[in-house]
């Protein structure tokens, strides 16, 4: 797109959401739109007075009755204020989890204009965005094309990749002020309860985000509570291997969070790089306990995709096939395992934490299924049709 044409949409976009800056129907601008004049503009659309529009009248009527005529003021994982003065129509997210978090809230997916390419391409667990646009990922953005979907909120990390979300942030602010732009991660165990409440706040789904976030909590805090009476010398020892081979990861880590979160102790936390790779001597002198390996994306295996148990059964063989592995205490009581990133990273970490706690203390979680975590997810959160007694395959054994 040549600069002058780019220049076009620009104000283009400006237009259609400067009004986002006030309140429509505010007649005296104090920032507060109260039952009067909520009433004098509806009678001066009906008969075809004034300015507004059927939509303006739609927003001023969500912003009084949600929002006691009143902006919106949330706070994002980023530590960024914003205030919204009209309720989000046209929504672009470049990051999956983001995505996913406001299907589990039951936000209207028609509102999703765009998503990014790694959602697009997901066709079994995002059905419904082959037919939306592709705006490319946070790190090669397709700005033309968000610029033209002109829309009022874009969703990008909060604390990871944050040059490559800055940058489309600086872009987006420069091009058309009207566009929010809401930071947040949606994978964190620490900071997800509040994303969903205000990202829920946010989009008028505070019912069902209450309902997600006890849902989710309970899982979590459950594992927590099972876990927190074990002392650190009897917590049990794991060797949790990340995509390449003798790759683990160290305290600071979102994975090795998960495995404290589960009762884990791992002998490599304290490595100076965040994901080392480990002598395979040293892995055997630690002599795990339960071993884990991560499969999915680099290692493509499993998944939503296809019921492909023999491709985990066939890393877990190559696995139980090392050299001198036979010696490790997890290989002799057969506590080797296979997880998919899937289910313990992005929003459905709980479900893959609820698998470690299971593995690695079977007696103090006897009650705990996580598959029938994992079902009532996708069924009642997500509104997937999705069985997962036949289809996709996560965990091994």
């Amino acid at each position: 797109m040549n600069r002058h044409l780019l220049l076009a949409v620009a104000l283009l976009l400006i237009a259609g959401t400067a009004s986002a800056a006030g309140i429509p129907g505010d007649a005296d601008g104090n920032g507060v739109l109260d039952q009067p004049e909520y009433t004098a503009a509806v009678l001066a659309y009906l008969v075809g007075e004034g300015d507004l529009t059927r939509t303006d009248i739609q927003d001023a009527a969500w912003v009084l009755a949600r929002w006691d005529g009143r902006p919106l003021e949330i706070t994002d994982s980023s530590g960024q204020t914003l205030t919204l003065s009209r309720p989000l129509r046209r929504v672009v997210t470049f990051t999956g989890e983001s995505l996913e978090t406001l299907r589990s809230l039951g936000f209207a997916m028609e509102k999703v204009v765009a998503v990014d390419k790694y959602s697009h391409e997901k066709s079994t667990f995002f059905p419904e965005c082959g037919g939306k646009a592709n705006v490319g990922s946070i790190w090669s953005p397709d700005m033309e094309r968000v610029l033209t979907l002109r829309p009022d909120a874009v969703f990008l990390y909060a604390t990871i990749s944050t040059a490559a979300c800055d940058e489309i942030q600086q872009k987006l602010d420069a091009s058309s002020p009207g566009i929010r732009v809401l930071r947040f991660d949606c994978f964190k165990p620490a900071t997800y309860p509040g994303e969903i409440r205000t990202i829920a706040a946010a989009t008028g789904c505070e019912d069902r985000g209450d309902e997600f976030a006890r849902f989710y909590t309970s899982v979590m805090d459950g594992i927590r509570a099972g876990t927190a009476d074990v002392p650190d010398d009897e917590k049990t020892r794991v060797y949790f291997e990340y995509w390449a081979d003798y790759k683990t990861f160290a305290s600071g880590s979102g994975y090795n969070e998960k495995l404290e979160i589960a009762g884990g102790y791992n002998p490599f936390a304290g490595e100076s790089a965040e994901y080392p790779e480990i002598d395979p001597e040293a892995v055997i002198v630690s002599n795990p306990e339960v071993v884990v390996k991560l499969t999915g994306q680099k290692l493509a295996a499993g998944g939503y995709v296809g019921h492909d148990v023999a491709a985990l059964e066939a890393t877990q063989s190559a696995i139980l096939e090392r050299p001198g592995w036979t010696r490790l205490a997890a290989v002799a009581d057969d506590r080797v395992y296979v997880i998919h990133s899937d289910i313990l990273g992005g929003a459905q970490h709980f479900i893959g934490t609820a698998y470690l706690a299971k593995w690695f203390y079977p007696e103090r979680f006897a009650d705990l299924d996580p598959n029938a975590v994992h079902q009532r997810y996708l069924t009642e959160f997500q509104g997937l049709d999705f069985n997962l007694a036949s289809e996709g395959a996560f965990v091994y054994p």
